[in-house]
């Protein structure tokens, strides 16, 4: 097992599953953090080729923040929650009655505060993929990027191409406020956690 392209369609229907249940979590959460409404429509989920990866999620050469949260145990691979700069700004302002414009200079609060959102939604999906391979996954803690989305990619990407050429993408309408904002979890898998996932599935 080397590549997502190599899972058979019972596979990829559990990772559809955990991008469904996912998002439901990380929308409940997301709610609740913001206190206001948060509307989704059904998240997509694709498997796309990581030299085409820049092309699937569009804009890199515009500011975007990435919250980056590994994972351990019984399967490894990093989680990668990437927001544009306007969700970025709309989240840090409803939650803390702020008018920021910007991601320049962010306080030590304001980056704390996007890290936990990080956290929040990345363990929406990490939660969501242990209790459907029925296995304890070990968390770390976040870290935050505010960059060009090339740059944020570059990191993952040249860690992860060495053992996938491909990376499972979900991508999110958020609906705030009369507002739509993009939302994209990115997994990049090491080959254990693939074999794990066919595994799973055909039980």
């Amino acid at each position: 097992m080397k590549n997502y392209s190599d899972l058979d369609e019972s596979a990829r229907d559990l990772l559809r599953e955990m991008g469904n249940i996912g998002t439901g979590n990380a929308v409940t959460s997301l709610a609740q953090m913001m206190g206001c409404q948060v509307d989704i429509r059904s998240p997509g989920v694709s498997i796309v080729k990581y030299q085409k990866l820049f092309d699937a999620i569009g804009h890199t050469e515009e500011v975007q923040t990435g919250i980056l949260v590994e994972i351990s145990g019984d399967i490894s691979g990093i989680f990668l929650f990437l927001l544009d700069e306007t969700f970025t700004e709309y989240v840090l302002n409803a939650i803390l009655n702020s008018d920021i414009k910007g991601l320049g200079g962010l306080s030590e609060m304001e980056e704390s505060l996007i890290c936990e959102l990080g956290n929040i939604v990345c363990g929406s999906y990490i939660r969501a993929l242990s209790q459907l391979l029925e296995i304890e996954i070990d968390v770390s803690v976040p870290s935050l990027c505010i960059d060009m989305g090339g740059a944020i990619l570059s990191a993952p990407l040249s860690r992860i191409a060495q053992a996938s050429d491909d990376i499972l993408l979900i991508e999110n309408t958020f609906y705030i406020d009369g507002e739509s904002f993009i939302g994209r979890i990115l997994f990049f898998p090491e080959l254990e956690a693939l074999e794990t996932v066919v595994l799973k599935s055909r039980e």
